[in-house]
């Protein structure tokens, strides 16, 4: 069995409480100072999103799952690409 669906099921669940903790740290507002303030972690983050956005686009390409799903997948993908498009013109590299 494979540890990366354990894992990314892991940190899917903990979003919202990596959020909160976050928060309970002082460095609310979305977060925005922090991840200018340690730009590594934000170039990881940039890093990780692309990953998954591609590994969206090469489940869809597939046949297997229904239409829906895939329309879903593709959506996703580019949506995550728009986002990290704009951070990278808003923040910089």
């Amino acid at each position: 069995m494979s540890a990366a669906p354990v894992l990314l099921a892991l940190l899917a669940s903990q979003h919202h409480a990596l959020h909160m903790l976050l928060l309970s740290f002082g460095l609310g507002a979305a977060g925005a100072s922090f991840l200018t303030a340690y730009p590594v972690i934000r170039r990881g983050m940039l890093v990780v999103s692309l990953v998954v956005a591609v590994a969206l686009v090469v489940q869809a390409s597939r046949q297997g799952p229904p239409r829906t799903l895939r329309v879903t997948w593709l959506l996703s993908a580019v949506t995550t690409s728009v986002l990290v498009a704009w951070s990278l013109i808003e923040f910089g590299p």
